[in-house]
């Protein structure tokens, strides 16, 4: 208890900064907290400079499948790495094809947010709730309107105000932030495309990628019953699991 009225102290303390002036880049940490079925605790990074944004989340050396499939033995651990350019409208961030890294663009996508009239003080923030429905999930989110900075972790933005907590209906995964600075941090003059030694210089689209990696886990498994004739298994569907539970292009 003693900790987490540290951690509102922070915000608190943020917030009072926040009314007084008007940023323009920010380091916001959350506090990422997945109800999967080997619950576990996370911590990610959101980095404002303008309108660009870098959001860096960090799963410690043991990755659960629920969050990124095949990457319990990368060597420590497993981040995400994704960048958007809010002006260009542009998107880019890190897959794995196994343990290999690949770079990959995304369609810039633009929320429809349904913003409510209910609020509530979380941190000492004001913060006002809205909803969206977003590739199979829908994201609860929490705003604070005195932090007119329009961007929130992993790839949920869009709204007139930071976002201070988020979580989907289910509340499988849940953000809640624990620390916000009114700095720019050098990270974000690095070149992103440099930040993993990825496989390709010219990024794939998330289309091409998800078919490529579906391809590759088909050879895998056929190369597996190959070698193991005895074995057998079950084609039952296999249902997803993740942020994102369907694409556009899918039917």
């Amino acid at each position: 208890m003693k900790n987490l009225f540290l951690v509102f102290a922070c915000l608190a303390c943020g917030s009072a900064a926040a009314q007084t002036a008007v940023k323009n880049s920010a380091i916001v940490q959350y506090k990422i907290i997945n109800n999967t079925d080997a619950a576990n605790t996370a911590r990610s990074t959101l980095y404002i400079d303008g309108a660009s944004t870098l959001y860096i989340a960090s799963f410690g050396e043991k990755v659960y499948k629920d969050v990124k499939v095949e990457a319990e033995t990368v060597k420590d651990g497993y981040k995400e790495y994704m960048k958007y350019d809010h002006k260009k409208k542009e998107l880019l961030f890190f897959e794995y094809m196994g343990h290999q890294p690949v770079l990959v663009t995304d369609t810039y996508n633009k929320l429809a947010w349904d913003i409510t009239s209910e609020s509530k003080t979380i941190a000492g923030y004001e913060c006002i709730k809205a909803t969206v429905d977003f590739r199979g999930r829908k994201w609860i989110a929490w705003f604070a309107p005195d932090i007119p900075l329009s961007y929130g972790p992993w790839k949920l933005h869009g709204l007139p105000g930071l976002i201070i907590e988020t979580y989907d209906e289910t509340e499988k995964y849940i953000w809640r932030a624990q620390k916000i600075e009114y700095i720019k941090d050098a990270v974000m003059d690095r070149d992103f495309s440099t930040l993993l030694a990825a496989n390709n210089k010219k990024p794939m689209t998330l289309k091409q990628y998800a078919n490529d990696e579906a391809e590759r886990k088909a050879n895998v498994m056929n190369e597996f019953l190959r070698t193991n004739p005895n074995v057998k298994i079950e084609s039952n569907p296999v249902l997803k699991t993740g942020y994102e539970l369907k694409y556009e292009w899918e039917k």
